[in-house]
């Protein structure tokens, strides 16, 4: 990068920092985090319709102890849609709340008990199941049972298949063979994380990666295998190379709804900026511009957005409503979190990219809207 150019747009722009009662999170690669909930024979709180259950009985054994003791605490990772759904991926369970005590757990309602050792314990077969932990001592005493109900599926989905049409000017993705209750993410590059999306299609626009990862997660979080979607054969010449006129931005031509989103993606290089207007519609505004693909030799590019039809501040950051750079510590970030529901309002907003390097940067942006009053 030219380091004249990168100390005056550095002095110009600072830096933008601007089951249901399931168990603990096991899978740290899982897409979305899990908090943890126990079974306990202690609780006494209500579980809803087709949750996951704890109930303390005295029965199962077949005989009355002599002494009841303390019930352990039985948990286990909810890698559901909710903490709340009973669904889970993960077949191990653990004990705590021991006490020095042994254990045993049923998978049949009581009718075989298996003796527990250490802390944890694998159920494996998917379907519906219903999980019976008791404390037990040398004297053949046992404590109330933990009952614990919830749904293992450990099958991974098919993966997403995809369909790539040309309308209103943008590439439409469309994504088929979705699970229901399942999600699908995307990604431009296999080294950056995965992207949630939203409904049931993508929007894009621009001449920057040349492919997309997609694949779906369906309810109990298992991921399917990628599927890879070739943007330059899918796009059949038809990408669009953005202005490099700041009094003459690309204008977007329709915006998809509020509940979808439009990539905006490209390339620049010193020399080579990029300018999108961008017309929020009435009653809908700005909700987000996250960075989800960024691809250089040089770390460091540079952002602006200026209510206007055309990019004329120049330097000028008080005719900005936001401003900074942009590379790999950004992806996922939303650059303007921090603006007003005024600056996000409806009306133009041209989008400004610049690289003063001479090394091709290759990017793409998420741009959501939402609804407004």
């Amino acid at each position: 990068m030219n380091k004249w150019s990168r100390a005056l747009l550095l002095a110009s722009f600072p830096l933008l920092e601007a089951c249901g009662g399931g168990g603990e999170a096991a899978n740290p690669s899982a897409s979305a985090s899990v908090s943890a909930n126990s079974a306990s024979a202690n609780s006494a709180s209500a579980n809803p319709a087709n949750a996951p259950s704890t109930s303390p009985s005295q029965s199962g054994s077949g005989t009355a102890s002599a002494k009841t003791l303390p019930a352990p605490t039985l948990r286990f990772n909810d890698t559901g849609i909710s903490l709340s759904d009973g669904l889970t991926r993960d077949g191990r369970w653990s004990v705590s709340g021991l006490n020095g005590l042994g254990w045993e757990y049923s998978l049949d309602l009581g009718q075989n008990w298996i003796r527990g050792a250490g802390d944890f314990f694998v159920v494996e077969g998917d379907g519906s199941k219903m999980i019976w932990v008791r404390t037990r001592d040398e004297q053949g005493n046992t404590s109330e049972i933990v009952k614990v109900s919830c749904t293992l599926d450990t099958m991974a989905p098919a993966p997403v298949q995809t369909q790539s049409t040309q309308e209103a000017g943008l590439r439409r993705i469309e994504f088929k063979g979705l699970e229901t209750q399942a999600r699908w993410e995307y990604r431009f590059d296999e080294r950056e994380p995965w992207v949630s999306g939203v409904g049931k299609q993508l929007w894009l626009l621009g001449n920057g990666p040349a492919r997309l990862f997609t694949r779906q997660v369906d309810a109990a979080g298992n991921s399917s295998d990628r599927s890879e979607l070739d943007l330059v054969q899918a796009s059949a010449g038809e990408a669009i190379e953005f202005s490099t006129n700041p009094l003459a931005p690309t204008l977007i031509a329709q915006l998809p709804e509020s509940s979808e989103v439009l990539i905006l993606h490209g390339s620049v290089r010193q020399g080579d900026a990029d300018y999108v207007r961008i017309d929020v519609p009435p009653m809908r505004s700005l909700a987000s511009l996250k960075l989800v693909h960024y691809r250089s030799e040089d770390k460091i590019a540079f952002f602006a957005l200026q209510r206007s039809v055309v990019f004329d501040a120049g330097v000028d950051t008080s005719r900005m409503i936001a401003f900074g750079h942009f590379g790999p510590e950004k992806l996922g970030q939303n650059l303007v979190e921090n603006l007003t529901a005024a600056q996000l309002s409806a009306g133009p907003i041209v989008l400004w990219m610049q690289q003063t390097g001479s090394q091709s940067t290759d990017y793409a942006f998420e741009l959501r809207l939402s609804s407004s009053p």
